[in-house]
């Protein structure tokens, strides 16, 4: 993830009130595999998914 989006997810989570807890709820992950996937230390295909399930529930498409 770009620091960028990174940036972008972390203010989404602000506006909204909530937390990155209850952003990987959400996903249906664990907060520290959402943690990894926002500092960019995950890659892959799984990976891409879970960006556009975080891009899709803070209405950052």
């Amino acid at each position: 993830m770009t620091s960028e989006l990174k940036t972008k997810v972390k203010v989404a989570l602000v506006v909204r009130d909530k937390n990155q807890q209850w952003l990987a709820r959400e996903i249906g992950i664990n907060p520290s595999q959402l943690s990894d996937i926002i500092n960019g230390k995950r890659k892959g295909k799984k990976t891409d998914f879970y960006v556009k399930e975080i891009n899709k529930i803070l209405g950052l498409e």
